[in-house]
């Protein structure tokens, strides 16, 4: 009887120092990894989502870039940590391409979505000396011959986008693959391809000065950056893509933390800095908290599946 006494009272011990780590967290450095290059649309995201969630965690936060293999180096890497919530991955539509190609040998099981923090549509830009002035242009050049389209990466976002709007509108298209995004703008600068798909808050810059255009978006409704671009859907096509950038964690997490973490994240997206951020980038504000998230990752999951057996891969 007193042993059992005993087992009983040391459990619930145990059980009280996990609720009271639980609680205080959290108690040191929190890791965040990111699969992009610094400089991109995903690295500002999480540097901006950073400077409020400095401020408030109490602990530092250190952001580390960890390019290769289509985000494999980044996911292999925080699946080798311990699932105690200290390591974040900041996902975005690569997670299912990778996966789907085989190119890591997790499923999405092993991850645990805490937070979306953005979905940046896509839009279809070419040079401003390209002589393309709208979609409708790039479509009969299309019929003429193919369309040399520049992305960074077969199977990725950029290609299955590019596919889905080759095959819907009828024409053929040469992929041109480049290392960056900055690249295929240079490419596209250079006339070495004709058009490419990028999110507007990586080429606002140069739209502003006149050296691209972009002839439509691939969003629900036009973009309140860009009020006089048509959508597909305007233009007779129901086609939306775009990147949506969110943070997991290793599957295995606390709830409490991964509630913890959810919370820490909604503050800093609902910052004034960081809503000032979507609007300078032209993304509205749109968030998902974690169980919004997931279901919406299971939905992206089957058109991307769907989209990468189209292309071959």
């Amino acid at each position: 009887m007193k042993k059992i006494l005993v087992l009983s009272l040391l459990a619930i011990f145990l059980l009280s120092l996990t609720s009271m780590g639980v609680a205080a967290y959290p108690e040191e450095e929190i890791e965040w990894v990111l699969w992009s290059s610094p400089g991109g649309g995903t690295d500002t995201t999480a540097r901006t989502a950073g400077i409020p969630l400095r401020k408030d965690m109490g602990v530092p936060l250190v952001i580390r870039n960890m390019s290769g293999g289509s985000g494999a180096r980044a996911m292999e890497y925080v699946q080798e940590q311990k699932a105690d919530g200290y390591t974040w991955l900041f996902i975005t539509n690569t997670l299912i391409t990778t996966t789907e190609r085989g190119l890591v040998d997790y499923t999405y099981e092993d991850w645990e979505p805490v937070f979306m923090l953005n979905h940046d549509p896509q839009t279809i830009a070419v040079s401003a000396d390209s002589g393309i002035k709208s979609f409708e242009d790039l479509v009969e050049l299309g019929k003429e011959r193919k369309l040399k389209w520049g992305l960074t990466h077969l199977g990725g976002n950029d290609h299955v986008a590019i596919n889905t709007v080759a095959e819907a509108v009828g024409v053929g298209y040469d992929p041109i693959v480049y290392n960056s995004g900055a690249e295929v703008m240079v490419g596209a600068l250079g006339g070495s391809i004709d058009v490419f798909i990028s999110n507007p808050s990586e080429i606002m810059g140069q739209v502003e000065a006149g050296k691209i255009n972009i002839i439509a978006s691939m969003s629900e409704k036009r973009l309140s950056i860009l009020p006089d671009t048509p959508t597909l859907k305007e233009l007779g096509y129901d086609i939306q893509f775009g990147t949506w950038r969110g943070v997991a964690v290793k599957a295995g997490t606390d709830p409490e933390v991964v509630n913890k973490i959810e919370s820490m994240l909604a503050e800093a997206a609902d910052s004034e800095i960081y809503r000032e951020f979507l609007k300078d980038n032209g993304m509205d504000y749109n968030v998902k908290n974690a169980e919004e998230f997931d279901k919406f990752i299971q939905k992206q999951w089957s058109v991307f599946s769907e989209g990468l057996k189209k292309v071959g891969l």
